[in-house]
């Protein structure tokens, strides 16, 4: 779970970012720029989460209807 850290931070920071910079206005190219790298950089957090995560054994069709 260490190794998502960085990436969980880091897309959450952009994405963050970009909110803040659209809210206070900021030049629209850092706007545009934050915009257009923000799919890459979700795809690239989806998949070190898949490659790297770890599976917690649980499945839809068992667990479903859990509430703990």
């Amino acid at each position: 779970m260490d190794k998502l850290i960085f990436p969980l931070s880091l897309v959450t920071f952009l994405l963050f970012f970009y909110i803040v910079a659209v809210a206070f206005n900021f030049p629209y190219p850092l706007i545009a720029a934050i915009f257009s790298i923000s799919p890459i950089a979700v795809i690239w957090m989806v998949y070190k989460v898949l490659r790297d995560g770890e599976h917690s054994g649980k499945t839809f069709e068992k667990h479903f209807y859990e509430f703990d």
